[in-house]
């Protein structure tokens, strides 16, 4: 409430002061002040909005005692907003921002930052970059074909199955120099330490390019490039790449972890009911028949889950906040009633104690507020549907070791 109050402030203090200047010009100054106001107004009122946040940003920000736990942060996303769109849009858009400023965290994914964990939320007309969410570690371990291995190759799978994987891709591309004959075990572990690193593309590349086509049919290889096109949410190629390495795969324990990224990668796409095939499909490897009906039943509860209606969350919210309780953000709900409640408020006064100009400006943020929680439960109720969907499958995933 503090960080909306003094970015409420800091617009009204300008909005008075440039009122102010207007009225003390002569008839023909305020006449081409208009004109010229008109013909640049947007850019002029995001200039000044980026100003007053960039002061509240320089001198407020730190003095408050506590930082945002939103990434970006609410002034961060205000800059971003008016720089980006046009001023009505940004507007909505940061007031819907400012109701559910350190509301309801588990709704939202986490990232990591220099100084603690944040709550991801960027603009609804931007998807997040892939590198901020935040996961838990995972280990990479090496591959292995049944025959035996020199030296040189020994080290190498040490250093993945220690952790070492930039070490490792090191050590694999000096002996692809010295020995120029192609491996198929060492290109698999060399593909293996581009995913450890997050270096997909270059994985890719390296597949098309430098693999030879006689190779390209290898279950393991070919698994390995259906996990990194997963990790780059490329889910229907993942899947054609996976299954080809299905159908080249000939034993159980290799089966089995297809199978597995088969049926996340369903998931991922909503496909419930052929994920849960999949895991039917799992579970006739007896080996691997409890972890099959554990992912089988995940997968059955993506077909009941219950969704927010966005429509009616809009609807709804005519009263303000209502939107935003039926799609599960409580706190934000009575946040968004308690502010419009208090401007709604402001307005009347001022207009009844013919202070026609705070009037006006209250009754314009009231407006915006106002619209910010109706466009803010819709998002809020497609949030709500998306997170459902996304628990299940980190469950799925985690189940899977992927």
């Amino acid at each position: 409430m503090l960080k909306y109050s003094l970015f409420v402030f800091t617009v009204l203090v300008y909005s008075f002061s440039f009122a102010q200047n207007v009225t003390e010009r002569s008839d023909e100054q305020l006449i081409q002040t208009k004109l010229s106001y008109f013909a640049n107004s947007n850019s002029k009122i995001q200039t000044s909005t980026n100003d007053y946040i960039s002061i509240y940003q320089k001198y407020i920000s730190g003095i408050r005692g506590q930082e945002c736990p939103m990434y970006p942060s609410c002034s961060n996303f205000g800059l971003k907003t008016f720089s980006e769109k046009k001023f009505v849009y940004a507007f909505i858009l940061t007031s819907d921002r400012l109701l559910r400023c350190g509301h309801e965290p588990n709704k939202y994914d986490l990232t990591i930052r220099p100084n603690g964990f944040k709550n991801i939320d960027y603009p609804a007309y931007q998807a997040a970059p892939n590198e901020l969410y935040y996961t838990k570690n995972a280990y990479f371990f090496s591959f292995s074909d049944k025959i035996s291995d020199d030296s040189t190759l020994t080290f190498i799978k040490k250093l993945i199955n220690k952790h070492y994987y930039r070490e490792a891709l090191l050590e694999i591309m000096r002996v692809e120099y010295k020995y120029p004959i192609f491996n198929i075990e060492l290109f698999t572990n060399k593909i293996i330490c581009f995913k450890a690193l997050g270096e997909y593309e270059n994985a890719i590349f390296d597949f098309e390019t430098k693999c030879p086509t006689q190779y390209k049919n290898y279950s393991e290889l070919v698994f390995q490039i259906a996990l990194i096109e997963y990790k780059l949410k490329n889910f229907s190629l993942a899947l054609q790449k996976n299954q080809t390495a299905l159908e080249l795969c000939n034993d159980e324990y290799c089966k089995s972890k297809i199978i597995l990224l088969e049926g996340v990668l369903y998931a991922n796409k909503y496909e419930w009911k052929k994920s849960m095939q999949s895991y039917l499909t799992l579970s006739q490897l007896s080996s691997y028949k409890e972890l099959a009906d554990i992912n089988y039943k995940l997968a059955e509860n993506g077909t009941q889950l219950k969704f927010k209606n966005p429509r009616l969350a809009s609807i709804i919210s005519i009263i303000p906040g209502a939107g935003y309780a039926y799609a599960g953000h409580k706190q934000t709900a009575i946040s968004a009633f308690l502010v419009n409640g208090l401007l709604a408020y402001a307005t009347y006064t001022s207009f009844k104690n013919k202070n026609y100009g705070i009037g006006l400006l209250t009754g314009v943020f009231n407006l915006s507020f106002y619209i910010g929680n109706i466009y803010g439960a819709v998002k809020s109720a497609k949030r709500y549907n998306e997170q459902q969907q996304k628990s299940i499958i980190n469950k799925l995933e985690f189940n899977s070791n992927l």
